[in-house]
């Protein structure tokens, strides 16, 4: 067993009478001695904040990009997709095959080289109880010509966010249920949609590039609403900005996948997906001039 003390030390914190004071992401935990926060991952240890799970991978395999909600970076490259140790509550979305190993960040970089991958990406949980090791990562990474990719729900605060930023090439970010105010409200860890849009908002000026993904949800899936969604991101990211919608937990058939898909194009948008729907003309990219095929 590697001891990685020095690593396992974190920012974002302050001390506090009772404990410690986590400042890395939205619920800022108040963390007693012994004890742990939110994401299950970030403890109390004699008074310090420090990484409980550091190093420890839950999910690892190789992917090609496309199926982790990447279409227009790398196309159809390979990338590593990597699932850290963390709560049941900070899962994101998709699962990633499982291990149960520790690995050093040079360690995991020397893996995605064997493997000969582009890129590497934290997905499956929120990355922010893993901050400083997904940070040592990046860094070895770039070292080794290999992009970083993040994605999230919009957990994150804005200081970390100005931080990794320096060292992200890319961001899938999740938008559930088009945004919708009462789902996000009910059922989300965010509460606040706002929070979200403040979070993708962030990393675009820090200029990484971004996608975004729309699951769609039972009761929740109106093509009003995730035309609305698409408005919000040419209003505020631009129209070139990747637009994915995820079937989620709904039944809807060609027909209406078709609707949603022109709804959001006719919102301005030039990149739509709708992931798996086995329809080559919403899973490809075309040229938004002349309409030529790019990827298949």
């Amino acid at each position: 067993m590697v001891e990685y003390r020095e690593e396992k030390e974190t920012s974002f914190w302050k001390k506090e009478k009772k404990g410690v004071k986590c400042k890395v992401c939205l619920f800022e935990c108040s963390i007693p001695e012994g004890k742990v926060g939110v994401c299950g991952v970030r403890q109390n240890k004699g008074g310090e904040l420090v990484i409980k799970e550091y190093g420890n991978v839950d999910g690892l395999e190789v992917n090609k990009i496309e199926e982790r909600n990447l279409y227009n970076f790398l196309p159809q490259s390979n990338t590593l997709a990597v699932k850290m140790k963390s709560s049941k509550e900070f899962g994101i979305l998709f699962d990633v095959k499982k291990v149960s190993k520790k690995f050093k960040p040079i360690e995991l970089v020397s893996y995605a080289k064997e493997n000969k991958v582009k890129s590497i990406i934290f997905t499956g949980v929120e990355f922010v109880g893993h901050y400083e090791y997904v940070i040592k990562v990046f860094r070895e990474a770039r070292r080794n010509n290999i992009r970083a990719i993040l994605t999230t729900a919009g957990l994150i605060n804005e200081d970390p966010i100005k931080k990794i930023s320096k060292y992200t090439d890319a961001l899938v970010v999740y938008f559930f249920a088009s945004g919708n105010e009462e789902y996000y409200r009910k059922s989300t860890l965010v509460k606040k949609v706002e929070r979200v849009y403040d979070v993708v908002k962030m990393f675009a000026k820090y200029r990484v590039f971004i996608e975004v993904a729309n699951v769609l949800v039972k009761s929740y899936e109106s093509v009003e609403e995730c035309k609305n969604l698409a408005n919000w991101v040419v209003t505020h990211l631009g129209a070139e900005i990747p637009f994915h919608i995820l079937k989620g937990n709904v039944r809807l058939n060609l027909i209406q996948l078709k609707e949603h898909h022109k709804a959001c194009k006719d919102a301005g948008l030039r990149y739509v997906y709708v992931d798996n729907s086995k329809d080559p003309l919403m899973e490809s990219s075309y040229c938004h001039n002349c309409g030529t095929l790019l990827v298949e």
